[in-house]
């Protein structure tokens, strides 16, 4: 699969130099990120060879299938209670005041003892509780019964109720509208010929209407929680738009939580701000690296005021995994070790598999006959993503199913991924951002496609990691590899990085007051 996002990143600068797309605007919301979306989203199923009356056909609902969507959106709250009934101590029905409002995206999870934990989000919660100050976790999706390690308040039903009112909303007059060069857009988009699929205005006043609605509901949750700052992770997916642009309106700085590459990440790279920014992006970006924030700089101080910035928070997750005498840490320590052999020159394997069916199952049959046939000191970790569905990872049936003493499936799929980082000596991917983690702990990554140099160029130039996409050369590189001490990125201490966002906070609510 050609994933050529090179192509695309190309493509947004072409039009936002050519058309004033900047200006597309209903009321406050401003369309372009939206446009932006749906464009990369049609950019990808077409470089994967969908047909677009296929792709079509499966957006367009038959009547009867819109009713019976709507009636579950309706029941969302009930249905979050039943998905909860063996949890409900850990279900928060109505929300409550608190000085930081966090949503998690429902993925980014480990699960350890036998409860969810929000990998970016908890931590930061933890370092708050320290300081005497309260949080409120919210998570977007279905609740589908995990056990939550803190009361969680389920965003689901915000998501839903706001698309049922939008339904709405968009069939009155809405608020002026500015639309400039939009019909040159679609036909530059027909010339090459591009999916203009969600790019229409009626389907753009649809999706500004959505995100109109679900702003107003999150105000009103804002005036309940009262929070000076607001946390998110993967801002530019659910209600992430809608929440940033609740918490302009109200003042309240807005922060996303770096969850995976940043680099050439199209929800990252905005060369072509207008003034005021949008004000459905964050005004915070949280990065793991001094690169990322590099990065993110590079179109923040282009502004005149800064409605958008960047701030080097290093990964929340990793302060406690690099420090050798945390007690979770040493208890992990240990289960790790229970699965390694005593042999010597011993190596250990990650491969850190993604939910990706349908397209690479010639790759993972040929590693696994690279598995099968590997020396005994080779020690295979095989990790499913934690919150990825079994099924997802149909394309890895054969090397999954492998069974041999140095092949380890369930607890590798089990523990916290930095567990594993600790101890492992090389990581395989076909193109996951856990090769963007492994090198914070200083691991190296290989790619097995060659897809990989599209999306993380800066860290295959950097030396991290590197792209091989045939077999005899990624036995002959295994071979290679030796167990060494790994020097893991220094990390900023938290509470520090959470005193310079209060100041942030204090400067971004007058900047709001002054607009």
């Amino acid at each position: 699969m050609d994933i050529n996002h090179s192509r695309f990143l190309e493509l947004i600068d072409e039009i936002e130099a050519t058309f004033r797309v900047a200006e597309w605007h209903i009321g406050d919301v401003p369309l372009w990120p939206l446009a932006r979306a749906a464009l990369s989203h049609n950019f990808y199923r077409q470089r994967v060879g969908q047909q677009e009356k296929d792709w079509l056909s499966s957006r367009r609902r038959q009547l009867p299938a819109r009713v019976l969507q709507a009636a579950s959106y309706a029941t969302t709250p009930l249905v979050n209670v039943w998905s909860s009934r063996r949890d409900l101590s850990h279900l928060i029905i109505w929300p409550r005041a608190a000085d930081a409002l966090f949503l998690g995206d429902g993925v980014f999870l480990d699960q350890v003892d036998g409860t969810w934990r929000d990998r970016l989000c908890q931590p930061i919660i933890e370092t708050l509780a320290r300081t005497g100050r309260s949080a409120l976790l919210m998570q977007s999706g279905q609740l589908r019964g995990l056990r939550w390690s803190l009361p969680t308040f389920p965003a689901n039903t915000i998501d839903h109720w706001s698309r049922l009112a939008a339904v709405a909303l968009n069939l009155t007059k809405g608020p002026e509208e500015t639309f400039p060069d939009h019909e040159l857009f679609l036909k530059f988009l027909n010339d090459k010929t591009l999916w203009t699929y969600g790019l229409t205005k009626r389907e753009l006043r649809r999706k500004a209407a959505t995100v109109r609605a679900t702003a107003y509901t999150l105000e009103q949750l804002l005036k309940i929680v009262r929070p000076t700052i607001c946390f998110m992770v993967k801002y530019d997916l659910g209600v992430g738009h809608a929440l940033a642009l609740a918490c302009r309106r109200r003042g309240v700085l807005s922060v996303d939580l770096q969850h995976n590459r940043q680099d050439g990440h199209e929800a990252y790279r905005w060369p072509s701000l207008p003034k005021r920014g949008y004000e459905i992006l964050p005004a915070v970006f949280w990065n793991w690296t001094t690169e990322d924030c590099t990065a993110i700089d590079s179109w923040t101080k282009t502004m005149e005021q800064p409605w958008h910035r960047s701030l080097y928070g290093g990964h929340p997750q990793f302060a406690a995994w690099f420090d050798n005498e945390d007690l979770q840490t040493r208890t992990f320590d240990a289960k790790v070790r229970e699965l390694c052999s005593a042999q010597a020159g011993e190596i250990h394997i990650l491969v850190a598999l993604q939910n990706l069916k349908g397209y690479y199952d010639q790759i993972w049959n040929a590693l696994a006959a690279l598995v099968e046939r590997s020396p005994e000191n080779w020690r295979w970790w095989l990790r499913r993503h934690p919150a990825a569905h079994r099924d997802g990872n149909e394309d890895a049936e054969r090397l999954l199913s492998i069974r041999r003493p140095n092949v380890i499936v369930g607890e590798a799929s089990s523990f916290p991924l930095p567990a594993l980082l600790r101890h492992m000596d090389i990581v395989l991917s076909l193109y996951s951002g856990a090769a963007f983690e492994a090198s914070l702990f200083g691991l190296q990554s290989i790619f097995l496609t060659a897809g990989a140099r599209e999306l993380f160029p800066r860290l295959i130039k950097s030396g991290k990691a590197e792209v091989i996409d045939d077999m005899a050369s990624l036995e002959f590189r295994l071979a290679s590899v030796r167990s060494r001490t790994k020097t893991p990125l220094m990390q900023p201490q938290i509470g520090e990085v959470l005193a310079q966002l209060k100041q942030m906070s204090i400067e971004y609510a007058e900047l709001c007051r002054r607009a």
